[in-house]
């Protein structure tokens, strides 16, 4: 059970930010996303930070006090799903 709670914690700590952020690079202005990352930084922040990752997102392409506040917002919903999701777990698969 550990092993399997770890693997969806994983998955869900890369995904959940990755669907934000493609959702988000939809509504980007042309020039917001020309400053966005490229793939292989995407990845890697992705991969390294996980929720974090969506600090630097919100930071990169909005910049300033705005992208700064943006990002500590997404990057508490993003956790907050992420609890959501281990609760839900803990409910449905027994000790």
């Amino acid at each position: 059970m550990k092993v399997l709670r770890f693997v969806l914690q994983l998955a869900l700590g890369i995904c959940v930010p990755l669907a934000l952020q493609l959702w988000d690079k939809r509504r980007l202005s042309p020039q917001q996303r020309e400053a966005s990352w490229n793939f292989a930084t995407w990845g890697s922040a992705l991969y390294a930070f996980g929720p974090l990752s969506m600090l630097g997102w919100c930071w990169v392409t909005r910049r300033g006090w705005r992208g700064l506040a943006l990002g500590v917002v997404s990057t508490l919903l993003v956790v907050g799903v992420l609890v959501g999701c281990n609760a839900a777990i803990d409910w449905l698969l027994p000790k």
